[in-house]
């Protein structure tokens, strides 16, 4: 069984502070509008009755699943009976989450759904680790790249065609978002062997490319592991799946989350929280889809990938290789 994953013991960077992204900001007042419903001893159905609003409005404003309702929140505060701080904090955290998102102006048509929540979140993590099957990640793959990947996937004919442009520019602001910070996340990249190989371009793309990787692996921050073609990993589920990404955010922060993806969609789970009791037992302590997920990930990281350096000599042969 592999192991538990090492925590990172960092103070999440923007834990509730006016900082925080819209989408974090959702969360973080559905955490706490639970926590202090908790704390009154109310359940969501009393809640609502007493609001009053229906039972599934207090679930989604708990759950993040939709964009808050100002009048709900301030009616919430209201009869819980909130101290001052507790108040300020609420506030706060609505007036963030009513808030666009970074990419809700410029690039909201060419943003799809169900990536939306990763790109509110992922620059708010203290750790990331992805793992992507056929191409290289999107928060490392040059301008070049992406065009020639945006062209073959929407069939666009003109290489300046203003959807490309579009599409390239979001990419970029989301690398910069991600690596462009005073503290940018410890990420792990975890790619398939086959996205050495895996032509999108001509041969000058992809040199530039892996030039762009090999770059990338100098940062201290960053590390690129390679999955081997010869290597059996954690059975056809990986093979499988379109992509995957753990989220850590720190202590004091958002609770970690699993993306995984697939064609079309993706879905998301958070890491639950655990009672004493099952933190006291080997990890994972019961079924549940975060940890099924996450032990995957750690799973194709120890038995199938090619170790740093020998995934640095990988590169170095596809450089060698598209000269």
């Amino acid at each position: 069984m592999s192991p538990e994953p090492v925590p990172i013991i960092r103070l999440a960077r923007h834990a509730a502070g006016p900082d925080a992204t819209k989408t974090a900001a959702n969360i973080m007042l559905g955490l706490a509008v639970k926590e202090f419903r908790d704390a009154a001893g109310l359940t969501q159905t009393a809640l609502a009755k007493t609001v009053p609003v229906s039972n599934s409005t207090i679930s989604r404003l708990e759950n993040a699943e939709t964009t808050p309702e100002r009048r709900t929140v301030e009616a919430v505060m209201e009869h819980l009976d909130l101290d001052e701080p507790a108040r300020e904090k609420l506030t706060m955290l609505l007036s963030r989450a009513l808030e666009p998102e970074w990419f809700q102006s410029r690039f909201a048509d060419c943003t799809a759904e169900y990536l939306r929540r990763l790109l509110g979140l992922e620059s708010m993590a203290v750790g990331l680790t992805t793992y992507d099957v056929r191409l290289v990640s999107g928060l490392l793959q040059t301008a070049e790249y992406a065009r020639c990947i945006v062209r073959t996937g929407l069939h666009i004919s003109e290489w300046d065609s203003p959807e490309m442009e579009m599409r390239v520019a979001l990419r970029q602001e989301r690398q910069d978002r991600v690596f462009q910070q005073a503290e940018p996340p410890r990420c792990v990249f975890l790619m398939d062997e086959s996205v050495l190989l895996r032509r999108v371009g001509p041969d000058e793309v992809m040199l530039g490319q892996m030039r762009h990787l090999l770059e990338i692996a100098d940062d201290p921050n960053v590390t690129i592991r390679f999955v081997l073609l010869d290597r059996m990993i954690a059975g056809n589920e990986a093979s499988m799946a379109g992509g995957m990404a753990h989220l850590q955010f720190g202590r004091g922060g958002l609770p970690d989350l699993v993306y995984v993806e697939s064609y079309g969609k993706a879905d998301y789970y958070t890491k639950p929280a655990r009672s004493a009791e099952e933190r006291a037992k080997p990890w994972p302590t019961k079924d549940n889809e975060f940890e099924r997920h996450l032990q995957l990930l750690l799973r194709i990281q120890g038995e199938a990938c090619a170790s740093p350096a020998a995934s640095r000599r990988m590169l170095e042969e596809a450089v060698e290789r598209y000269s």
